[in-house]
């Protein structure tokens, strides 16, 4: 299996040249990290809903020790 983008639909046009598809990621992400303001839709997208638990776990506060307590517990063969 491979990652790949087939094409792409931009303005209600596919788009499934290579070449084209390439240079329009490329705009994309060069407007995004140069601060301009093209947004990502994401139309028919079903995302999972998550408890309010994780939700908190997700968002709270993460401390030193808990950071050194998963780094120190890594498997050496793995990168922290």
């Amino acid at each position: 299996m491979q990652n790949r983008i087939n094409g792409l639909k931009v303005e209600d046009l596919w788009c499934e040249d290579p070449a084209e598809v390439k240079a329009i990621v490329k705009d994309f992400f060069e407007g995004r990290f140069n601060g301009g303001s093209q947004l990502v839709r994401l139309d028919n997208v079903r995302f999972k809903d998550i408890s309010r638990e994780d939700n908190e776990m997700l968002v709270g506060i993460i401390f030193e020790d808990e950071v050194k307590e998963a780094v120190w517990n890594c498997d050496s063969s793995k990168s922290p």
